[in-house]
């Protein structure tokens, strides 16, 4: 019974790191999967819903998804829009997914123009939108995901990602802005943040320490694959423990973010 234990633990934990195995997802940085906007029609005013959006996808693997605000829609045409400011996406039949954001709808008697700054910090939020509006019916109003209204049009140390800003004119018509804040870049290092992290949590015994998988402690290797660590590890399927903090996952899309320099 010794020798059967001595046996059955190293297969288990080769087990669990071949169920992250890199070479068994999709890169989806290879994908040809492409997305654009082919039409946007504007709404007749604030209150109705008669704007659309029309999007062209190619490449990829079919079937698609298509994706309204991170909605799936049935079809690439999206109708029965309010005035405002849209994400649209495709995902394919391998999971891979391209996205275009802040995309404008205006109405024919309101319109608007934001100001975006990027976030471009790691673990903490410096990204900004300013909103300026005009026609309608002013005074305006603004309230931020789901924060209470106010005259304030700008809002700072914003997350990259999905805001929604609700603008109110004084007839109560309110028009939704679905932004997104784009990521600068925010400087994670290689050597400082990321080798260390792989060092400790993944190239261990059996696991990407260069035995029996990749050795990710080679930044060539870790490169060539900072697409698949970034979806593992965000999953939590990378380490096989699923031991890292989220500090530390949040580090690695950065560095993924960022180009996957060797800094």
């Amino acid at each position: 019974m010794k020798n059967l234990s001595a046996f059955i633990v190293p297969f288990l934990l080769l087990v669990s790191c071949v169920s992250h195995d890199l070479n068994k997802t999709v890169d989806c940085s290879l994908s040809d999967l492409s997305l654009s906007i082919n039409s946007v029609t504007m709404a007749t005013s604030c209150s109705t819903t008669d704007g659309s959006i029309h999007i062209e996808v190619s490449g990829g693997k079919q079937p698609y998804a298509y994706l309204l605000n991170s909605e799936v829609q049935p079809s690439g045409t999206f109708t029965n829009l309010h005035a405002g400011i849209y994400s649209v996406g495709v995902r394919d039949a391998n999971g891979c997914d391209t996205v275009l954001t802040n995309i404008t709808v205006m109405a024919q008697d309101f319109s608007f123009t934001t100001q975006l700054q990027a976030d471009d910090q790691c673990l903490s939020d410096n990204g900004s939108v300013v909103i300026e509006v005009s026609d309608g019916n002013p005074p305006y109003n603004y309230s931020i995901n789901g924060g209470g209204f106010s005259e304030t049009n700008a809002f700072s140390g914003l997350s990259n990602g999905d805001h929604v800003v609700v603008v109110k004119d004084n007839q109560d018509c309110t028009i939704a802005l679905n932004i997104t804040v784009p990521r600068g870049n925010t400087g994670v290092s290689w050597l400082s943040d990321i080798k260390p992290i792989i060092e400790k949590s993944c190239a261990i015994s059996g696991c990407h320490n260069g035995t029996t998988r990749t050795d990710l402690r080679v930044y060539s290797n870790a490169s060539k694959h900072a697409a698949e660590i970034k979806k593992l590890t965000r999953d939590r399927s990378m380490p096989f423990d699923g031991s890292i903090p989220q500090s530390q996952i949040d580090l690695i899309s950065c560095w993924v973010d960022d180009g996957a320099h060797e800094n």
